[in-house]
């Protein structure tokens, strides 16, 4: 630590800056005014040796973590100071960044006394997770040379680090816990921690399918897949749920938040669910979603009551130095941004990893707020078992050829401490080979049978259609606001537009219906999303606001005593972590309505690594089914690029097999029906919905109470023949320019023109699409859509839509198109140039229809 900077400096000056300080804090500049705040809690007088002493204190548990002694591969030196070895040690913690000064003392007086906290690990126990780290992958890697692994040399303290914050929650009542993980040592955690039967993992790892029992599916590989088991830890049950995750780093990262948040839901609070996320060094400061799950630590719709984050620092990437990785000192900058605690400690140091444990886990339960620990160790091998680091990290690979493994280092010091003998050790390591080499030895007679699919709530009886006493009951209780509610003076005509019309009820006031309903059936409603409360085009107002007070009014989570909770959630601006925290939320609680709405559909591809790699393929991969709905607002309408196109395109090419359904409903009924068959288990996968803008105020866009009430239901395909005399041309659409073509049909008097709106683009409603067609074997087939040739639905359904006409005995069963040109952008720039092609559109439409009724 440097000389003291008052060393120089009169005791009556810094005598005068005191009666300054104490007159005015604020006249005095910010280092002396810390200094002094620092000496009035400590209750120092302002003599230069009190002080400097006082300075050196503040400097060492500020930045002692500046000198501390992390690196297992480099000397350690002896502390000469009792704050140095408890701020610069092989243990280290930030605090300075805290903006909370209770926080702040709590945080040091664990590090200082150990208040709050637990008897130390046991040194034996730690020693014996260490060497069943280092004995299962010894076995591995004998067994498996070829495979990779991700495995944990280097770092085998991440098992005694995260056992004991497992044993630390169970121990604490906590009867959960959430977690997720990367690569690296994840076989190793599995095992070693999880409960994992290793006879399964080595049959995983020789390649048995991990979904035997269930239909047949791609799977994944041992290093991706979930894990859920219930363990005893130091006498105390815990449940664990290891999340299944895709090889991009990071991205589970949200999935735990909100999975762990719906089950604290369920139990009523935060006490008895822990989420663990762990992490490595280059992608937890290199990924944006973890400072994007950072900040939903706070707001209300989104803690969990505080994570604890274990970061495996391997002090390099698959071959990059941190100094080409990142900006910031530590890998674990992004958490400065909030009041965490952040702990960096040296891996070869076992107790002071538990020690790590210990203040990490109890930060989080009294400050309810992240705790980071960054265990800072090395990778022996290359990023895989088969890469060769020495290529890229000559002179860092020959140290580590020299550094002793931490289980061997940890056992010497034992013995020389007599707390160990050297046969005690040998035992040890013989039981833990032993155990691993049953375990492959049963590998080859193992049987995966059962299956892969969690519980799964009963689909709920009868259709979506509601009794229309109970529509009445519901639209009247959200047309009122509360007596005494000052409120805007242009909220009494939203709120009289509530009132249930029998002859057209509007979009938003089915999708409240459809709400309304549900909650009162008992099925919980959230809706999450950026401005969802209100509603980006304003047509919501879920919450009414006081205009005096600001207080708020939630009518649909007040319908009726007894019904289940209605909660809407204005997001941070985020889709990734905000799309994957409701993904997550929706494995937990697949008996709820769980919904994702983007502010525009075209802003999600924000979060396209969700979209891909679990809303589309998780069940395939991992049988993690799911129900989330995704309200994407979609359709060109004059604003620009990038507010026109939720980008269908992209959907429809992931669709196979069932896994999605994806819909643009153009009738508030069908949005009705589609909502309430989701939230009541007629469909066990996410549904997508190209939601619309413009048909949330489009007059004709209203569908008449009888839609709504039993009996009825969700329509796949809407027909519109306009008489009943013979059609030339029939064209099929999706979405809001349905309408535009029937205005059109009406002004031209097309009586020969059919319209067919697909409002089910997948499933593909094959069977309704084929009858209505069997009624018009003559007529010509045209697709029109708004969006550019190579975007929209046209290219992914002319050949299956041909092949639909064929199999009806259509005369001219291959459709013609009708829509924009081919384009590199979704959509025009300016509003007169969007009307011109739209107008285009109409017109290409509709002289084709001359053209095929000349020809028929």
């Amino acid at each position: 630590m440097p000389s003291s900077p008052l060393s120089g400096i009169s005791h009556a000056y810094l005598e005068a800056m005191q009666r300054a300080f104490e007159a005015d804090p604020a006249s005095v500049e910010p280092g002396w005014r810390v200094l002094f705040q620092v000496l009035a809690e400590a209750e120092v007088s302002p003599d230069v040796g009190a002080a400097a002493r006082a300075l050196r204190a503040m400097e060492w548990r500020d930045r002692g973590h500046l000198q501390a002694q992390l690196d297992p591969l480099s000397p350690r030196a002896t502390a000469a100071d009792p704050l140095q070895a408890l701020y610069a040690g092989t243990l280290a913690v930030e605090s300075a960044h805290i903006d909370d000064a209770g926080r702040r003392a709590w945080l040091r007086a664990a590090v200082e006394e150990g208040a709050g906290l637990p008897p130390p690990a046991a040194p034996r126990a730690l020693l014996a997770e260490l060497i069943a780290a280092e004995e299962f992958e010894s076995l591995l890697g004998r067994k498996f040379p070829t495979k990779k692994r991700f495995g944990a040399e280097g770092a085998e303290a991440i098992v005694p680090l995260l056992r004991r914050v497992l044993a630390r929650a169970a121990a604490e009542g906590i009867r959960r816990a959430v977690i997720g993980t990367m690569h690296r040592g994840r076989l190793s955690l599995m095992t070693n921690v999880l409960g994992r039967a290793f006879a399964r993992l080595v049959a995983e790892v020789k390649g048995a399918h991990p979904f035997p029992a269930d239909p047949r599916r791609p799977g994944d590989v041992p290093y991706h897949l979930g894990h859920e088991a219930e363990l005893v830890l130091d006498g105390y049950s815990i449940t664990v749920t290891l999340l299944a995750n895709p090889s991009h780093l990071e991205a589970v990262d949200p999935l735990v938040l909100g999975r762990a948040r719906a089950a604290q839901d369920l139990v009523g609070g935060s006490g008895a669910v822990l989420p663990v996320i762990l992490h490595t060094d280059a992608a937890v400061i290199g990924q944006g979603v973890v400072a994007e799950c950072i900040q939903l630590a706070g707001p209300a719709g989104y803690s969990v009551g505080g994570t604890v984050h274990l970061v495996i620092n391997n002090q390099i990437g698959f071959t990059t130095r941190p100094g080409e990785a990142r900006t910031s000192r530590h890998c674990t900058g992004p958490w400065k941004a909030v009041d965490s605690a952040i702990l960096h400690v040296n891996g070869d140091d076992p107790v002071a990893v538990a020690r790590a444990a210990d203040i990490a886990f109890a930060w989080r339960q009294v400050q309810g707020c992240d705790a980071v620990v960054d265990l800072v160790c090395y990778r022996r091998n290359g990023h895989n078992e088969i890469d060769e680091p020495g290529f890229t990290q000559p002179r860092l690979y020959a140290r580590i050829a020299e550094q002793v493994p931490v289980a061997r280092a940890f056992a010497a010091r034992l013995v020389a401490e007599g707390v160990v003998t050297e046969d005690e050790v040998a035992a040890l390591a013989g039981a833990a080979r032993a155990r691993f080499q049953a375990g492959y030895e049963e590998a080859a007679g193992h049987r995966i049978n059962g299956s892969g699919y969690p519980p799964r709530p009963p689909r709920c009886a009868g259709d979506s259609g509601v009794a229309a006493a109970m529509l009445k009951e519901i639209a009247t209780a959200l047309a009122a606001a509360p007596d005494g509610m000052a409120l805007h003076p242009r909220m009494g005509r939203v709120l009289r537009q509530r009132a249930l019309d029998p002859d057209g009820i509007a979009w938003p006031s089915a999708e409240a219906l459809a709400f309304g309903s549900l909650v009162r059936q008992g099925v919980p409603v959230r809706l999450s999303g950026q401005d969802v409360v209100r509603g980006a085009f304003s047509h919501r107002h879920f919450a009414l606001s006081d205009a005096d007070s600001g207080a708020w009014h939630v009518g649909l989570d007040g319908l009726t005593p007894g019904q289940a909770r209605f909660q809407a959630f204005n997001s941070p601006l985020s889709e990734y972590a905000v799309l994957g925290f409701e993904y997550g939320y929706s494995l937990e609680r697949p008996d709820a309505l769980v919904i994702w709405e983007a502010q525009f559909g075209d802003f999600a591809n924000g979060a396209q690594i969700v979209i891909d790699q679990f809303i589309a393929a998780a069940e395939a991969k991992w049988c993690d089914p799911s129900r989330l709905v995704l309200l994407l607002p979609h359709g060109l309408e004059g604003q620009g690029p990038e507010h026109s196109s939720a980008r269908l395109e992209r959907y429809l090419q992931l669709a196979a097999g069932g896994n999605l359904r994806i819909v643009q409903p153009s009738t508030p009924a069908n949005y009705f029906h589609l909502l309430r068959e989701q939230a009541l288990g007629h469909h066990d996968c996410p549904l997508i919905v190209m939601s619309p803008k413009k048909l949330l105020r489009l007059p004709e866009a209203l569908s008449p109470l009888a839609d709504f009430l039993p009996g009825t239901g969700f329509r796949p395909l809407v027909a519109s023949a306009p008489g009943s005399g013979p059609v030339g041309m029939v064209l099929l659409c999706s979405g809001k320019i349905a309408y535009e073509l029937e205005e059109a049909r009406a002004a031209r008097g097309a009586a020969d023109v059919a319209i067919l709106r697909l409002e089910r683009l997948y499933p593909l409603p094959a069977a309704e699409i084929a009858a209505q067609l069997r009624r018009w074997p003559r007529a010509r087939l045209l697709w029109v859509q708004e969006e550019p040739d190579n975007m929209g639905a046209w290219r992914w359904l002319d050949r299956q839509l041909e092949a639909i006409a064929t199999e009806a005995g259509c005369l001219h069963p291959r459709p013609a198109y009708a829509g924009r040109p081919a384009s590199p952008s979704p959509a025009g720039s300016f509003h007169g140039a969007h009307d011109e092609d739209q107008r285009a559109i109409l017109e290409q439409a509709f002289a084709a229809t001359q053209a095929g009724s000349r020809a028929a």
